[in-house]
């Protein structure tokens, strides 16, 4: 038994925006699957993905249905390439456009560029767009994968690791002999006035200042100042 793939909802959900984009200038406008799929030329655009899904669309129209849709809306007998082209970009970027706005589709980011001269449609999903006097064959085929881990998503994986935390009053130097004469009821001069801010470092570096306070009877440090989150994540010197 042959098995038929699913149609990936993206390419659905453009394909159906595309014909909301073109029933908005040729009325009672109808986009259904195609019976017997697309054949023949067309004009194909490469759309680039990006955001929550990473890849390429190829979305195909027929020569025929591309030509009648730009006489319908320019009202061109012969409308020429640019014509064609500028127009079928602006639909399929249209289109991208009001997908990218679906809640469904939050995280997704999708743009075309210029319309080509191409043979045989992809092997996709396929509608056909139909309007009195009118009717063309569309059709849409993707390689998306989900989006790799970001630099926020990579930070979340560390984000629960314990760090110890050291508050530093002061520092000072001290001669070999001083030191080694320390003994209880000894002084030493920290060089400092009291109401300067202490250091809170994580190994040797500085990652904010503050001021020492009493809470519940233990010593605290009540922030005053610190770096960016960027320098307090770093891991180099």
């Amino acid at each position: 038994m042959t098995t038929v793939p699913t149609p990936d909802p993206v390419m659905e959900a453009l394909i159906r925006e595309l014909a909301t984009a073109v029933s908005a200038i040729v009325d009672d406008i109808v986009g259904t699957p195609a019976p017997s799929g697309a054949s023949g030329d067309g004009w194909c655009l490469t759309g680039s993905v990006s955001g929550a899904r990473r890849g390429s669309i190829e979305a195909w129209i027929d020569l025929g249905g591309a030509e009648t849709l730009a006489r319908r809306i320019t009202g061109v007998e012969s409308p020429d390439r640019p014509a064609i082209v500028g127009l079928l970009r602006d639909l399929w970027n249209r289109a991208a456009t009001a997908l990218c706005a679906q809640p469904a589709h939050a995280g997704l980011a999708l743009g075309f560029g210029t319309a080509r001269a191409a043979g045989a449609p992809p092997d996709g999903t396929v509608y056909e767009l139909q309007a009195p006097g009118f009717i063309a064959r569309v059709a849409v085929a993707g390689r998306l994968s989900a989006a790799g881990a970001g630099p926020q998503e990579n930070l979340d994986v560390v984000l629960d690791i314990d760090l110890p935390l050291v508050v530093r009053f002061a520092r000072t130097m001290l001669p070999l002999r001083t030191l080694a004469a320390l003994g209880p009821g000894s002084v030493v001069d920290m060089e400092r006035s009291p109401d300067e801010p202490v250091q809170l470092l994580v190994g040797d570096r500085v990652i904010a200042h503050g001021e020492v306070v009493v809470v519940g009877g233990n010593y605290g440090v009540r922030i005053t100042d610190v770096t960016s989150p960027a320098k307090r994540v770093r891991l180099e010197a």
